[in-house]
């Protein structure tokens, strides 16, 4: 079994993998006659057909200590975005590859709670679940099947958090 660290997640760490969907020092412009302020283009939706991107929001489950876990999975036909609607923090798990996992690219983040993620297409990822206690999550994919590529690593791998 081998384990794998879980570090902060930041735009700049993640950045091979997606976005870091977040205001904190993020640009914005006023609108509604400036009583609010609209923080733009956070993260793109990537679609490679033409099949219709999708607002949902899916309830995952929640992990208290630890993890363990022996695949991925990646989407070849669209990004996927997700963000907690009660604040929660979440561990989000990656790695680099194309048609296998990169395994030394395997790398573990979290959330501050106030902070989502937007998966690149074609990002090796682990399932999506919260820190502690089964959360909400704002998800923006794409429509339709075919979407979804499972592998398993080469060996089990634990997180502690």
């Amino acid at each position: 079994m081998r384990e794998l660290t879980v570090e902060p997640l930041t735009k700049e760490a993640f950045a091979p993998f997606g976005d870091v969907i977040e205001t904190d020092n993020s640009e914005f412009f006023y609108i509604n006659d400036r009583s609010g302020q609209r923080f733009h283009g956070l993260g793109a939706i990537d679609v490679s057909d033409t099949a219709a991107p999708l607002i949902s929001i899916v309830r995952a489950a929640g992990f208290d200590n630890s993890l363990s876990f022996d695949l991925l999975e990646k989407h070849p036909k669209g990004s996927q975005a997700f963000f907690p609607l009660n604040g929660e923090r979440f561990i989000v798990i990656v790695a680099q590859g194309d048609d296998d996992i990169d395994e030394p690219t395997l790398r573990a983040f979290i959330t501050n709670g106030n902070q989502g993620v937007n998966y690149h297409r074609n990002v090796w990822h682990y399932l999506l679940f919260a820190k502690n206690q089964e959360t909400d999550f704002l998800t923006i994919d794409r429509a339709g099947e075919d979407n979804c590529i499972v592998k398993k690593l080469s060996a089990n791998y634990t997180i502690s958090f």
